[in-house]
């Protein structure tokens, strides 16, 4: 028995020390800003290790949603099933499936902020912005979809960002959902943390993903509106989230 706890916390470790590793980037502290970002104007949305600042919400059932079914066992490690589907709560909040009527399972675990469980859905800022600069980094694997949407009124509509290797429709990563498609396909890099800026200045957006412009475009069809990150189907999590509003 003694010998069967102690290669349980070995692999425990094993699992969990990629990730306690991501507490920093190149030496530099995830979810915090430096004093030049600081200096520039930028704002932090995700705290690292709260949900301060988002709420989330549920799909209904036979647009986007789908039943709930029971919860996976719980599982230490958010992200040691990234890929998989669908992923273990590993907090109280999951473990419980005390979520708030009409939401989606959320978490935050070892700095990054992670979807899991059934229902999927979204968490949305609850503030409205209008110009800005988004900077946010995310990691999932290569069969995930999900998204970023940006002008999100209300928690529904909005521009989305894709991240999806393969959307049938065409509107693949760095693509925006019913708006418009990149003239190339650009793939995220599976299992690795990617990064994605988005730009919006008046009708003006410009998308880069990984320090690549993926779309520049004209569109106005919604002025202004909350962020909104998505879970379907696949885990995925999000970290370093920052805006810069712009005049």
């Amino acid at each position: 028995m003694k010998g069967n706890i102690v290669r349980n916390h070995i692999l425990l470790a094993a699992l969990l020390l990629p990730f306690s590793l991501s507490v920093t980037l190149s030496g530099e502290q995830i979810n915090s800003l430096t004093a030049k970002e600081k200096a520039e104007g930028w704002q932090l949305l995700f705290d690292g290790k709260t949900l301060n600042g988002w709420h989330s919400s549920a799909p209904p059932e036979g647009r986007g949603g789908r039943a709930q079914t029971p919860a996976a066992p719980a599982q230490a490690g958010a992200m040691a099933q990234v890929g998989s589907n669908p992923k273990p709560c590993s907090t109280s909040l999951g473990k419980s499936g005390q979520v708030p009527k009409g939401g989606s399972h959320w978490e935050v675990v070892n700095g990054l902020l992670t979807a899991c469980g059934d229902p999927v859905g979204y968490l949305t800022s609850d503030k409205s912005y209008k110009n800005f600069v988004l900077s946010i980094d995310f990691k999932c694997g290569w069969d995930t979809n999900s998204g970023v949407f940006v002008h999100s009124r209300q928690g529904a509509g909005g521009y989305e960002v894709q991240i999806w290797k393969e959307q049938p429709a065409g509107y693949n990563t760095g693509s925006i959902v019913s708006t418009a498609k990149t003239a190339r396909p650009f793939n995220f890099k599976s299992d690795q943390w990617n990064h994605y800026q988005i730009t919006v200045d008046g009708d003006h957006i410009v998308v880069a993903l990984n320090g690549e412009t993926t779309l520049d475009i004209h569109d106005a069809k919604f002025p202004d509106g909350n962020i909104r990150l998505q879970y379907q189907k696949f885990p995925i999590a999000f970290r370093n989230i920052k805006m810069r509003p712009l005049p």
